[in-house]
């Protein structure tokens, strides 16, 4: 097993291990319980790692977390309707004065 992701943020580890069964590497989520022991040990002791059991997919593997974390960067910031200009606000995939469709 081979560490390919850690963060403070359970979320983003959990949600980094859906992106991998998505493609059909298995992983492990370790140190899951440790955020309520901070203060008793390093900070970065207690961040939530993921594993991924196929060492020949390493790579793979962090290269589809990459793109998948760049991705969900990109849905939290304001964009600019490629349609007619329009400056729309994150959470919306569609301009709401022409419709045209977020590119992401």
């Amino acid at each position: 097993m081979r560490k390919v992701y850690t963060s403070s943020d359970l979320n983003l580890v959990q949600y980094a291990r859906s992106v991998l069964e998505g493609h059909k590497i298995e992983s492990v989520i370790l140190r899951e319980q440790l955020a309520g022991v901070v203060g008793g040990i390093a900070p970065l002791d207690a961040w939530t790692e993921l594993w991924v059991h196929d060492a020949a997919r390493i790579d793979e593997a962090r290269q589809l977390i990459e793109s998948a974390m760049k991705k969900t960067e990109t849905q939290q910031q304001p964009w600019h309707c490629l349609g007619c200009g329009e400056n729309i606000e994150a959470q919306f995939t569609q301009c709401w004065k022409c419709e045209t469709e977020r590119k992401y």
